[in-house]
């Protein structure tokens, strides 16, 4: 049966520039993104070769396995050196993480002077940089005015740095975030829609349709689809969009739809009461923290499977008393035959 969700208050307080700390003749080690063995390395050491905590990501599944002492770390060879610069955590290529991890980082950089370099760890086992190699993270900088040649990547070599400015880490996974960044996405949604204005569609249904088969989640996804376009839906395949498509798609909608996953972390730039049709096949924690934190509903449908193992689908019934719940119009004659031949 479908569920409804009420509105969860931000709780998270506003990031203050002055949380920053300044940590005199730092290093940084270079990135180690271990995905099988579940573990990756790369943090802030201080002048006395400690470990600083603050530096590490909160774990999840991966977790953090760097050594207290300098003297420790295997390999040391000190390759750069630079002057200033903002320690900025990890940079993800994966779309959902870098929404909820990377993008809020950027908030402390607009807290500090425009020539002080913004280092990141690349959380990519290849080592990409996600700011030059993929055009999300491009369009990101570009929306947020930031420079491509203040990024610095902690990838291969490990930096020395004279003044090292470091901001506490801005969300937990288990937890959601830790300071209220919606500054940060409504800046960016702002910015996409003056540099592409747009109507858009009220009603927006984020497909994972034309993904791989392995990452499309549901059986029955084609009815799925069927369905919410007949109700009004504008049917968009994120992975097709450019991110100002995608952030400006989210900000017009009064509803959006779709199976958990990356795109409904696009939450952080719809509307304030706005309602988002989560077709549930897990319970992604981090979708109903973003929602939480940019005050949109959460109404979710719950897959089910007739194995424990086998695929997953969606009650088509429950799914047409969510969108009724939803004020959505119903179809005419035509499309109510043809939904009885989705059954």
């Amino acid at each position: 049966m479908y569920a409804r969700s009420d509105m969860a208050d931000p709780s998270a307080p506003l990031p203050q520039a002055d949380l920053i700390r300044r940590i005199r003749n730092a290093t940084v080690t270079r990135s180690v993104i271990q995905r099988k063995a579940r573990y990756h390395l790369g943090a802030v050491y201080d002048a006395d070769g400690a470990l600083v905590r603050d530096s590490l990501r909160f774990p999840d599944k991966h977790r953090a396995r760097d050594p207290k002492s300098l003297a420790t770390v295997q390999g040391l060879k000190v390759e750069r050196r630079i002057a200033r610069a903002l320690y900025l955590g990890h940079a993800f290529t994966h779309f959902g993480h870098f929404l909820i991890e990377t993008v809020p980082a950027l908030w402390w950089a607009r807290q500090v002077d425009d020539d002080v370099a913004l280092i990141f760890h690349p959380f990519d086992e290849a080592g990409r940089n996600v700011f030059a190699e993929t055009a999300h993270g491009r369009d990101c900088l570009a929306l947020l005015g930031l420079a491509p040649d203040r990024i610095v990547m902690a990838a291969t070599a490990d930096l020395a740095v004279e003044e090292l400015l470091l901001p506490p880490r801005h969300y937990d996974m288990r937890t959601g975030p830790r300071y209220d960044f919606r500054e940060i996405y409504r800046t960016m949604a702002a910015a996409a829609q003056r540099s592409q204005p747009t109507a858009g569609s009220s009603r927006v249904y984020f497909s994972r349709r034309l993904l791989k088969r392995r990452l499309r989640r549901l059986s029955n996804d084609a009815a799925v689809e069927r369905r919410l376009a007949r109700r009004g839906f504008a049917i968009v395949h994120p992975q097709h969009m450019s991110l100002v498509d995608q952030i400006n798609a989210a900000g017009a909608a009064d509803v959006v739809a779709g199976v958990d996953g990356s795109a409904l972390h696009l939450s952080a730039f719809m509307r304030p009461g706005s309602r988002m049709l989560v077709l549930q096949t897990k319970r992604r924690r981090t979708i109903h923290f973003m929602n939480g934190l940019m005050e949109v509903e959460t109404i979710s449908v719950p897959a089910t499977t007739a194995a424990v193992a086998g695929p997953k689908r969606i009650d088509l019934s429950e799914l047409e008393r969510a969108l009724d719940g939803l004020g959505c119009p119903r179809p005419g004659l035509l499309g109510r035959m043809l939904g009885w031949l989705d059954r």
